[in-house]
């Protein structure tokens, strides 16, 4: 389970039709602890610039976060 720090946040509004029932959904850039960023969605509440999160699960290859 990887943790890290919220970078930057974006909702999508206009998304793929592979996600279009998603919308909207927030896409983050996640600071690793391990020093590593990487892009992913967020599971639950929204989260800000700043919060701490930490990996729920990958769907379809695609990273998971919540607020930890």
């Amino acid at each position: 389970m990887r943790h890290g720090t919220v970078y930057t946040d974006t909702i999508v509004h206009l998304a793929p039709e592979r996600f279009a029932a998603d919308v909207p959904y927030q896409v983050i850039i996640v600071s690793l602890d391990e020093g590593e960023r990487i892009t992913a969605r967020v599971a639950g509440d929204r989260v800000a610039i700043g919060d701490r999160v930490v990996e729920t699960d990958a769907q379809n290859g695609i990273p998971f976060f919540r607020k930890s």
